[in-house]
């Protein structure tokens, strides 16, 4: 399924595009597997992929370099990198107050809190670091795998119900037309 143009047109203002690629950095690094379709393409499951990859890396706690993590993670995929992108951005400095200390208590919930024990050989603030991490890495995991998934489902669902209204329309537009 493709997106209508002028959904297009109001995605590609804001996000880098190819032409603006060319010959830079990464262009010259990459080459022109950077300009691969599937890495680009506006279909239904290019952006159903690419929604899930950046909803999942967007609920880990990597604020600062996921959307780095999320470019490299969507390029070796292949899935959509403008999409994954934008779907990081799920945690960001107003959401990431609710998202982190949710995922907390989802990974306490999943894996408990460190015995004093297992902290024994750590000191200061690497301590209260290993005591809190793998809590939030855990909750964050599975956190990031229900969201990848909703998104995922999410897109392909509105892809597919777009299709139909809009095969109901031509035939609609077909009858009318036979009818004259």
């Amino acid at each position: 399924m493709r997106i209508p143009n002028h959904w297009q047109r109001r995605f590609f203002r804001v996000v880098p595009r190819r032409r603006h690629l060319r010959g830079g950095r990464l262009h010259r690094v990459l080459g022109e597997r950077l300009f691969r379709p599937e890495l680009w393409a506006l279909t239904a499951p290019e952006l159903a992929k690419g929604v899930a990859l950046g909803l999942f890396i967007g609920c880990t706690p990597t604020m600062g370099v996921q959307i780095v993590l999320c470019g490299v993670a969507a390029f070796l995929l292949r899935v959509n990198v403008p999409i994954a992108l934008l779907a990081t951005l799920i945690s960001n400095p107003f959401t990431a107050p609710i998202l982190y200390p949710m995922e907390y208590q989802l990974g306490v919930w999943f894996v408990g809190i460190p015995e004093a024990e297992e902290l024994e050989g750590f000191s200061g603030g690497l301590r209260n670091f290993v005591r809190y991490a793998r809590p939030l890495w855990a909750g964050s995991i599975v956190t990031g795998a229900i969201c990848g998934a909703a998104g995922y489902a999410l897109v392909w669902v509105i892809s597919r119900v777009s299709r139909v209204v809009r095969r109901r329309s031509d035939a609609d537009r077909r009858a009318a037309a036979e009818k004259r």
